[in-house]
């Protein structure tokens, strides 16, 4: 992992590759840094369209772009609302669902 990138440059990496990119399923991002790993993972409330397959690959791209030495992971999980999302490092995006209390 370059030890130069910081986490703002991580965020910042996160939102720009967001950007175009979310669809109304899209339920939530995680972004994470584990050992020498970034990951994204992508958390959708139906199966996706080919339309939502390329949009995940092109925001994962545009991610890879900013850390072209290090490893990355990606991954893509579908989880009906109101299924709870695991929280696995940092919420880049979450969309907004109304819990019942």
């Amino acid at each position: 992992m370059n030890q130069s990138k910081s986490m703002l440059d991580f965020f910042r990496t996160m939102q720009r590759a967001l950007l175009g990119n979310v669809t109304p399923n899209l339920r939530a991002v995680y972004a994470f840094i584990e050992d020498d790993t970034y990951g994204i993972i992508f958390y959708y409330d139906q199966p996706l369209s080919e339309d939502e397959e390329e949009l995940a690959s092109l925001t994962d791209t545009e991610f890879l772009a900013d850390f072209p030495d290090d490893k990355t992971t990606c991954d893509i999980q579908v989880i009906p609302y109101p299924k709870a999302i695991p929280k696995k490092g940092y919420c880049v995006y979450q969309r907004y669902e109304k819990h019942e209390e």
